[in-house]
């Protein structure tokens, strides 16, 4: 076969792959056609004609919101491996080069990059002064889908949901526990079960946060439920109230180290087996391929996480 008579072609392809992509990935092609700053119409008509070269529908009609067909899931995960074998293929060629370039997006869970992790990476950063690095502070299940979606190179999350698209790089014990002020009245148990916690004034997360998910799996079958007095989008403000004595919550202690440490907080073991058994996790998609420097820095983040966690 003489691949120079498909280069024209594969060139126009690649482009409309990309408006099929990000319509699919944004929801619909006027938002695909806003981010890539031209207009509807011209998304439309590319998408289109991709359907005519590859001869089958690709977009389910009559949908307000774009929805794939067999063939369009398909041909989306053809569009993704080829861009992440092109960013492949720059990674390699920088580290031929003898340079460290490029770029390393990590999708982070709320609360679990703080000071003492991120001094930690001092020296990768130093070993690494070519590198550029994105982190993106997003809940549990958004962490998963930008990792999924190829948003991001890696993800650190806490109890992610299994998914047979994403590998567990590197994984360590971090149980769920109850924290509480120290004046609190429970502050001197060594324990506390799923009934004193129900009856407790707590402060949690929203509903579409896992810490919520894991609440509601604990109290299944049971004759109670939790139900917080007051929800926050901000990990802040739910430390603060706990720091101001006028509800407790859940978390793990990876995320309140230093105040556990000055004896600010309270962390009690709960007497629940599916808070007990959580991990904090690295994760990348099954299939894509991690240029070196990526891979470093999930072996520097894994020492880092481990260290930190024995410490506490």
């Amino acid at each position: 076969m003489d691949l120079s008579k498909l280069t024209p072609s594969l060139e126009f392809q690649d482009q409309r792959l990309k408006y099929l992509f990000l319509s699919y990935q944004l929801g619909s092609m006027r938002a695909a056609a806003d981010q890539l700053g031209i207009a509807p119409s011209s998304v439309s008509r590319q998408i289109n004609l991709l359907q005519t070269e590859l001869s089958i529908d690709l977009i389910e009609a009559g949908t307000h919101r774009i929805r794939l067909t067999e063939a369009g899931l398909v041909t989306v995960d053809y569009y993704r491996a080829r861009a992440s074998q092109h960013e492949a293929l720059l990674n390699r060629l920088d580290d031929l080069r003898g340079q460290h370039l490029g770029k390393t997006v990590v999708a982070v869970g709320e609360g679990l990059f703080g000071a003492q992790l991120i001094g930690k990476l001092q020296s990768f950063f130093k070993s690494y002064p070519g590198l550029r690095t994105e982190i993106l502070i997003a809940p549990t299940l958004e962490v998963q889908h930008m990792v999924m979606e190829d948003q991001a190179q890696i993800g650190v999350l806490f109890a992610p949901h299994p998914n047979p698209a994403l590998r567990r790089q590197f994984g360590i014990k971090q149980p769920l526990r109850a924290i509480v002020h120290p004046d609190h009245p429970l502050a001197r148990q060594p324990s506390i079960t799923l009934e004193q916690l129900a009856s407790t004034q707590l402060v949690l997360p929203n509903h579409g946060y896992r810490v919520r998910e894991l609440v509601t799996l604990s109290c299944k079958g049971k004759p109670f439920e939790i139900e917080p007095a007051i929800t926050a989008n901000s990990l802040q403000v739910i430390i603060d109230f706990v720091k101001a004595n006028m509800a407790s919550t859940l978390l793990a202690e990876v995320m309140i180290l230093p105040e556990l440490k000055a004896g600010t907080l309270v962390a009690l073991e709960v007497e629940c087996p599916e808070m007990n058994s959580t991990e904090l996790q690295i994760i990348r998609r099954q299939s894509r391929k991690l240029p070196p420097v990526t891979q470093e820095l999930i072996r520097h983040l894994a020492r880092s996480i481990s260290k930190l966690s024995n410490a506490g």
